[in-house]
């Protein structure tokens, strides 16, 4: 008579999943002991928050591609939790939560303590799932709760990559089952339901795409995190290297392509290159793949960056409502991103790339050099005012970065800093939350990140503000000595707030200074305070020297990040 934990478990291994994120709670700290225990086959990882959970899971799957799974109490998975959750779902991440309702000696009408079942007196932890969640089952038996890890396994994959949930009641998730071959529909081996090819561009597509990109006098690529999602780094390059065609990227598809590539021109609209814009603006054809071209990333769908009437657009993307969703379109095609770029360019083979590729990224080039540009570059760059000034951080880390090292982005101005002005040097380096993009995201999933990351560094950057939330991320890092760098860009105050405000409302944000340096000492991991800009290199090639975790507390100025935004 096997447990329904331990069938729950057969599931998750046998899908490939070889990681546990949660807190236990409820019912599930069976559960997580269950999985503890096949310690061989499976690492359980017990966070110090739910939302911190979440962020790992959340990790787990960007950098896998596989469901980051996430364990724990219904009502606390659903709301703390929903911190990282929701970033899963808005980012297309896949992700499966098992959890429960609390409902104690099946007593959910009588509303026990922390029971989410939706009666009377209790909170409806369904609905809340529901509604950031790609699909979310209620198990009431003990076979329904494998079955629903089986689709939820399905679910989370499946076309756009998501969160799934499975709620169970405490009677289903800590039952039995008598007999599972008698069970129907039967129990079939979860690998069955996952052998499903993505959608795929078709031959005439992708022919009719590369024709147009040959026939275009400027066209250009747009970049967005369907990229990452692939792994279509190497068609990126490909593609654009066959004929000269210059990439940009959404802020969430920074280093599609390394923006040390000839024609990588960086992150487009406001938070990135004017240069991108610019030849966003002059393109006769905008190839857009993995992008939703969502108001974030094209200055609210300006049709001063982006104007139909006027560009030929096409679209790809694994989910058909994505195309044409926020400019109408010449075409749209459904396809993996990874599937589209390779047929389209083995099509452009066959009909013969261009005679003056290199003519074209000369020219780039050159313009990337016209100081009038700022291509990665601002006037504070080599600034050795005191406090630091943020740009000038981002100089210094650019100058030391590897290329197997990762770099992980927060919430907040620093992730401006940074997605402005950071070369990655390898597609796939930079690791930026923008599905929801809360505070503290960075956190939690850096030590996913150390410890999947095996090649290089993992540099988390983060704002003061956000370190404060989730200070118990800096014991998970000493506890499992993960060779993880904290980066604190530290000036005290809320920023990205703080630049919108008035002048008379901007002290609402600031408050006392904190020495995050002590902090993570008194916590047991190394920390290094750094106030002056020649202190700045030394502590970073200390911390990639280090063995162990490492925070950097650096003081850097309360500049505005508006003065390094891009306008049209």
């Amino acid at each position: 008579m096997p447990r329904v934990i331990d069938l729950v478990i057969d599931t998750v291994i046998e899908a490939g999943i070889d990681h546990a994120f949660g807190l236990p709670g409820g019912v599930t700290p069976f559960l997580l002991q269950a999985f503890y225990q096949r310690k061989d086959e499976i690492r359980t990882i017990i966070a110090r928050q739910e939302g911190m959970a979440a962020t790992m899971a959340d990790m787990y799957g960007r950098l896998t591609g596989k469901p980051g799974l996430l364990i724990g109490q219904g009502i606390w998975i659903a709301t703390n939790g929903a911190f990282g959750i929701v970033e899963s779902f808005l980012g297309g991440v896949p992700m499966v939560i098992i959890t429960e309702i609390s409902d104690l000696d099946n007593l959910s009408q009588q509303a026990p303590y922390q029971c989410g079942s939706g009666e009377y007196g209790t909170v409806n932890i369904q609905n809340i799932f529901r509604s950031m969640t790609k699909y979310t089952t209620y198990a009431t038996t003990p076979a329904e709760v494998v079955y629903g890890v089986q689709l939820a396994i399905k679910h989370a994959i499946s076309g756009r990559p998501g969160p799934a949930c499975v709620v169970t009641r405490w009677s289903s998730l800590g039952g039995n089952i008598d007999d599972p071959a008698t069970l129907l529909p039967p129990l079939y081996p979860v690998t069955g339901y996952l052998r499903v090819s993505p959608p795929c561009i078709s031959d005439v597509d992708a022919k009719k795409i590369a024709k147009m990109l040959l026939e275009a006098n400027n066209p250009i690529m747009i970049c967005g995190r369907g990229i990452h999602a692939s792994k279509a780094y190497q068609e990126v390059q490909e593609l654009a290297e066959i004929i000269g065609m210059p990439v940009t990227t959404s802020y969430m598809g920074k280093s599609s392509l390394p923006d040390t590539h000839d024609l990588s021109l960086g992150v487009m609209a406001s938070r990135g290159q004017k240069l991108a814009s610019d030849f966003i603006k002059r393109s006769d054809l905008i190839l857009a793949v993995g992008t939703c071209l969502a108001p974030d990333n094209t200055n609210s769908c300006s049709p001063d960056l982006i104007n139909p009437n006027n560009q030929k657009i096409i679209q790809i993307d694994i989910d058909p409502r994505n195309a044409g969703w926020t400019y109408p379109i010449t075409l749209g095609v459904t396809s993996d991103a990874k599937l589209a770029l390779r047929a389209i360019i083995e099509s452009i083979k066959i009909i013969g790339p261009p005679s003056e590729v290199q003519k074209t990224i000369d020219e780039i080039k050159s313009e990337k050099q016209n100081p009038e540009n700022e291509f990665f570059i601002s006037k504070f760059y080599f600034s050795d005012k005191e406090p630091i000034e943020p740009e000038r951080v981002v100089k210094e880390i650019n100058d030391l970065f590897r290329e197997n090292d990762l770099l992980v982005l927060d919430a907040g101005n620093n992730r401006v800093w940074f997605t402005k002005l950071f070369k990655s040097k390898k597609a796939g380096q930079v690791i930026a939350p923008g599905g929801a993009a809360g505070m503290g995201y960075s956190a939690g999933a850096s030590i996913s990140a150390a410890m999947l990351h095996k090649d290089g560094k993992v540099i988390q950057i983060i704002g003061d503000g956000s370190l404060l939330m989730t200070l118990g991320a800096i014991d998970m890092a000493r506890e499992f000595n993960l060779p993880l760098v904290y980066v604190v860009l530290n000036n005290s105050s809320l920023g990205n707030v703080r630049d919108f405000l008035s002048r008379k409302g901007r002290p609402l944000t600031h408050y006392p200074e904190t020495n995050f340096a002590d902090i993570a000492k008194a916590m047991g991991i190394q920390g290094v305070r750094v106030e002056g800009v020649s202190e700045i290199k030394p502590a970073f090639e200390k911390a990639l020297n280090s063995e162990g975790p490492i925070l950097l507390d650096i003081i850097v100025s309360k500049a505005s990040h508006l003065r390094i935004r891009s306008s049209l």
